[in-house]
């Protein structure tokens, strides 16, 4: 059966960290979803993620608004490169990486899809990995 999120139905929560929200829409605890996963983050200016991957997910990121730096390799800080509203970034599964709002006046706004029906969040610097906050 088809499901229409409408925007006040999103499990909607802080992200990696305070500075970045993370409004969930497609995902196993909201629509049933086995295999999918998708919601829009926005990362105030400046702010970035602690190095982390997504485990065997795939994750194809659009840049809604705003301008974003992606590092990534072996730790997740040996290559980069920016990407700006209108373009898609695309991150294998297990691919280590930071993402960083590369703005200092501007909200960075994505639209986040993986291949997973969670969010599944794989910190590399001994914190607690991240995971789909419960549904309401």
């Amino acid at each position: 059966m088809a499901i229409r999120i409408r925007p006040e139905q999103r499990l909607t929560s802080v992200g990696q960290h305070a500075d970045m929200e993370r409004s969930i829409a497609v995902s196993a605890p909201l629509t049933g979803s086995v295999g999918l996963y998708s919601s829009m983050v926005t990362t105030q200016p400046g702010a970035k993620t602690r190095i982390h991957h997504h485990g065997p997910c795939e994750t194809s990121i659009y840049i809604q608004a705003g301008l974003a730096r992606f590092t990534f390799g072996p730790t997740g800080l040996e290559d980069t490169f920016t990407a700006e509203a209108g373009d898609f970034v695309y991150i294998p599964a297990g691919e280590v990486h930071v993402e960083e709002n590369a703005s200092t006046v501007h909200d960075l706004v994505v639209v986040l899809t993986r291949n997973c029906a969670d969010s599944h969040v794989v910190y590399l610097d001994g914190g607690e990995d991240g995971g789909l906050p419960p549904a309401p």
